[in-house]
């Protein structure tokens, strides 16, 4: 992109492409490119966002501009800090957060309420397509299921705050 003088946009993934990315390497013949664990993602998935973040900065505005696509809250929290650092306001868009519709809505409220763009995505296509795709995003999203109690709480604080408020409807 920067060669070219493009515009570079990417989504940042964790784990969505596995099968594919391995059956390409293998393809190909190189390397698996898939990481070994939870935490050499988690170290990927850091380091290309502060490479993206670099780049926003060393280039023009408007020119690289990124979704981080998690569900993943320590992933969330650790973007929020580098665009602190970086100086990356959510009034510049050029980050935005994307999360599967239904998961996650905690992290894609309190964000939006915040300023940032945020996208809700739903899987479309087949069944045969579709369900494997979400059986993946559940696998690799275990924590989460274990995330509902917060949730549930989080929610009941909600609602108890509305009805102390009398704010029943959210008025942004």
């Amino acid at each position: 992109a920067a060669t070219e003088n493009f515009y570079f946009g990417a989504k940042l993934v964790r784990g969505a492409y596995i099968d594919q990315e391995r059956a390409r390497a293998k393809e190909l013949g190189y390397e698996d490119p898939i990481c070994t664990d939870f935490n050499a993602t988690t170290l990927m998935y850091e380091s290309c966002l502060e490479e993206v973040l670099k780049a926003i900065k060393k280039c023009k505005t408007g020119q690289v501009s990124v979704m981080i696509a998690s569900h993943n809250e320590d992933t969330v929290q650790f973007a929020l800090k580098k665009m602190r650092e970086y100086n990356v306001s959510p009034a510049d868009r050029l980050i935005c957060f994307g999360q599967l519709l239904g998961m996650c809505d905690q992290i894609s409220f309190a964000l939006s309420q915040a300023g940032y763009s945020v996208y809700k995505y739903i899987p479309y296509g087949p069944v045969e397509e579709v369900l494997p795709y979400l059986s993946r995003r559940a696998l690799e999203n275990g924590s989460l299921l274990n995330s509902t109690l917060r949730e549930r709480q989080l929610l009941w604080s909600e609602l108890k705050r509305r009805l102390l408020s009398g704010q029943f409807f959210y008025k942004p």
